[in-house]
């Protein structure tokens, strides 16, 4: 039986090639291809491309080729763009035609029936679901959410300054603490309730179902997802089909669940205010879920990794930029009080150490594959773009684009983003340069939250700064314990491999400012004093 299966989908595969091929060579044009690394008959560089962080290889092809480099993945046409500009001109510039999604039929299809709003076509119901999101993320919406933001940022003060208190040079895992206050803040907003520990079964179970996602979402999981004619295969020689019909119960499950405590719970939060749109009017249970679960899955990412990357960089880069910020909080806010949001004017040196922690270490460095959904090939800077590519924006090399970030892209360097006296380049709010920060993606396929991630690791990283010295753990010997600034957990968003980091706190005056746990707060008058401040807004 083993051995009918492997020849029916080896049948199927040969079949696929060679018909993509053939496509392929009816709709060139005149134009060249963009340059690329030569690869295999049939198979082009599908061999080439490593599983282990292959915007590295992006990267160096970038380097190799130039800002543009086509792959042949199979015969399914790749563009994969290493430069600002590039990303610019065809992602943003053309967003009508290169805001489509690849088709992953294990992820998209199977395992969340077309309901995962990061894979969705850029149809009428993507947008329905953007307009329905729109009022609670947009830039004003997001200010009302600082109250929220406050809280739990003290919180992880208080958790940080516990660790240390109880595991002194041993050091804590830190990034157990940004996810929890990342995650209680999230789950406060769309479903109403606060997370104490961050072991809570409904945390560990979304971690779990998010790490199964993510194996099926990556390009090339399934040869099916680049080969889609491999589906009519009966399901005794599709595997695949399997693997997506427990995602979508894992995923469904999941969703579901919390959004049913989201309306049971007391207060205003995102699943009773989505609910009750005209947008979700004619939505099923499962599709108005899976929007609230992507986008608490999208802002768990965030702002956690952000944070785990720049205490990384924090012990393995120079500590100047460290040194800098002290200086200036000392100033700006002193020592009897924590830095507040009101401080955000005059404190745009934390505003750089942010952005530059997103340029040097991005959330999701290989980017999510956009789609050229025009029917005839493409042009672009004298290259010819085949109908149905897919285009990779990468931002690891995007982020080390000399001509936009300057010289010495690899080290972690805030002053990149400030504008000097006199600079006549164009500005955003308090003297950052109007530079893209890579992370949130380009287009009509931006992320629609990131006003709420930029708010969090503001207040975040100035209060870390403003309590803490971070240092490297020790062991039982007193030898420190050195931390990979490389390693990283697969996937396409990525975090650092755990670590544990000393927070010794920068002195006395610490351990009274901070407080004591905020876990008794009434959540319920936070979030009714949100939806207060949005109705006064608008």
């Amino acid at each position: 039986m083993a051995a009918i299966q492997f020849v029916h989908v080896g049948i199927g595969l040969v079949l696929a090639l060679i018909l993509k091929q053939l496509v392929a060579y009816l709709r060139r044009g005149s134009n060249p291809l963009p340059p690329g690394p030569s690869g295999l008959p049939l198979l082009g560089n599908i061999t080439q491309v490593p599983q282990h962080q292959p915007w590295l290889r992006y990267h160096q092809w970038g380097k190799e080729h130039g800002p543009i480099v086509y792959l042949n993945l199979g015969g399914q046409p790749v563009i994969v763009l290493n430069t600002l500009e590039t990303a610019l001109g065809l992602l943003s510039r053309r967003g009508a035609q290169y805001s489509d999604r690849a088709r992953l039929v294990v992820a998209g299809e199977i395992g969340t029936r077309g309901l995962h709003i990061l894979l969705r076509p850029y149809n009428r119901d993507y947008l329905l679901h953007q307009r329905m999101e729109s009022p609670l993320l947009n830039p004003r919406a997001a200010n009302t959410y600082r109250p929220l933001q406050d809280l739990e940022s003290k919180q992880l003060l208080f958790d940080l300054l516990s660790a240390f208190d109880s595991n002194g040079a041993k050091g804590t895992d830190c990034n157990h603490w940004f996810e929890r206050m990342t995650a209680s803040t999230v789950y406060a907003l769309l479903y109403g309730y606060r997370l104490r520990t961050g072991n809570e079964r409904e945390l560990v179970h979304a971690k779990y179902v998010q790490i199964e996602a993510i194996k099926n979402i990556q390009m090339g999981a399934h040869l099916v997802d680049l080969y889609p004619v491999l589906n009519y295969l009966p399901s005794f020689c599709a595997p695949w089909k399997k693997i997506g019909e427990a995602l979508w119960q894992l995923e469904r499950n999941l969703h579901v669940g919390n959004m049913k405590q989201g309306l049971a719970n007391p207060g205003w939060n995102f699943t009773k205010a989505m609910k009750v749109s005209k947008e979700a009017k004619d939505m099923s249970t499962e599709e108005l879920a899976f929007d609230l679960g992507i986008l608490a899955d999208a802002a768990l990412d965030t702002t956690t990794m952000t944070l785990g990357w720049l205490i990384v960089a924090w012990l393995t880069e120079d500590k100047a930029f460290v040194l800098k910020a002290w200086k200036i909080l000392d100033d700006v806010v002193g020592r009897d009080r924590l830095p507040q949001f009101e401080d955000m004017p005059r404190l745009t040196y934390i505003q750089a150490i942010v952005h530059e922690a997103m340029r040097w270490r991005p959330v999701v460095p290989g980017g999510v594959p956009h789609r050229y959904s025009g029917s005839k090939d493409d042009e672009y800077l004298g290259y010819r773009i085949p109908a149905g590519s897919l285009v990779i924006a990468n931002h690891w090399g995007i982020g080390r684009d000399e001509s936009v970030y300057g010289p010495n892209p690899d080290t972690f360097i805030p002053e990149r983003w400030l504008c000097s006296e006199g600079d006549k380049e164009s500005k955003t709010l308090n003297g950052i340069k109007d530079m893209y920060t890579p992370g949130f993606g380009f287009g009509r396929r931006v992320c629609t939250g990131q006003h709420i991630a930029r708010n969090a690791l503001f207040i975040a990283v100035a209060r870390i700064l403003w309590a803490f010295d971070v240092e490297l753990a020790t062991t039982e010997s007193g030898e420190k314990v050195a931390i990979d600034p490389m390693a990283n957990t697969e996937g396409f968003a990525v975090r650092p491999l755990p670590f544990n980091a000393v927070f010794r706190p920068r002195g006395p005056w610490v351990k009274g400012i901070i407080g004591g746990d905020t876990h008794d707060t009434d959540l319920a008058k936070i979030l009714d004093q949100v939806a207060m401040d949005q109705s006064i807004k608008k």
